[in-house]
């Protein structure tokens, strides 16, 4: 599925183990963000180096298992690698200066170039001859644009009232960069070529719900972790909405990898 096997193997398990270290130091350590982040951050910023504890485990074993034909291991890999992108993308926007901020950038850029690298040594037509059953594909392609309109017009509808007053915010800013600029076209341009059945699509939509499992996982745990470790009241509607898209995330991700198979398996 991917050219390059070797080179693509390295560069994941060594993404994986530079994101292990610096999430088991945050978690270890959560006093060194106090001088950096806000209270009411801090619960997200722990539950989201726990997720990435979780999530580069998984990556580094799933990368010295992979072999040349295990697409759905290198889906579940690309999915974290956007995942990390995003995570440390919020910490570097963000200036969370720990003395970790220099891995933080490490990550961040490795994460970009070694996806950027792995779609690009894609095997296009193995990967095209791949099947999904049409009610899958078209509903996952579906719920992806869905995903976008909504968190456009949410992000937009936050954003003009600070475009008219010209009032500065901290501590979330870089959601709106990250997702405006990147996530949120990412979702239209792979659901539409998933459904094209171009390569990019195949692969790119469920590794895009994986990411977003990620991203919005750790938001609802957080809301759970509030009252006993922090002293702050959960937020129901906060809790449900993270809570129940991470939730459709990971069922639409699994569905989809499940049902995607070579053709000649498809037709048994």
């Amino acid at each position: 599925m991917i050219k390059n096997l070797a080179l693509n193997k390295t560069l994941f398990l060594t993404t994986g183990m530079l994101s292990l270290v610096a999430a088991v130091m945050g978690v270890l350590d959560p006093g060194m963000y106090d001088p950096v982040v806000s209270a009411r951050i801090m619960p997200g910023v722990f539950t989201q180096d726990l997720l990435v504890i979780v999530a580069a485990l998984v990556m580094i074993l799933l990368a010295a298992l992979l072999q040349q034909d295990d697409y759905r291991k290198a889906i579940v890999i690309l999915g974290i690698l956007g995942f990390l992108f995003y995570a440390y993308g919020i910490y570097a926007i963000e200036q969370v200066y720990t003395a970790l901020y220099p891995l933080y950038l490490a990550i961040l850029a490795l994460s970009f170039y070694v996806l950027a690298s792995s779609l690009s040594s894609l095997k296009h037509p193995a990967i095209e001859e791949l099947e999904l059953p049409p009610i899958i594909r078209y509903g996952a392609a579906g719920y992806g644009i869905f995903i976008a309109v909504m968190f456009n017009f949410i992000w937009i509808s936050q954003l003009i009232p600070l475009l008219r007053t010209g009032d500065r915010i901290e501590y979330t800013f870089s959601v709106y960069i990250i997702d405006l600029a990147f996530i949120m076209p990412a979702f239209v341009i792979v659901a539409v070529l998933a459904v094209r059945k171009r390569a990019v699509g195949i692969v790119g939509l469920p590794a895009l719900f994986i990411l977003g499992a990620g991203i919005l996982s750790p938001l609802a745990l957080a809301e759970v972790l509030k009252p006993s470790r922090y002293g702050i009241p959960m937020d129901p509607g906060e809790f449900w909405l993270f809570g129940v898209l991470s939730l459709v995330f990971l069922i639409f991700a699994t569905v989809y990898l499940i049902a995607l198979r070579p053709l000649r398996l498809a037709d048994e």
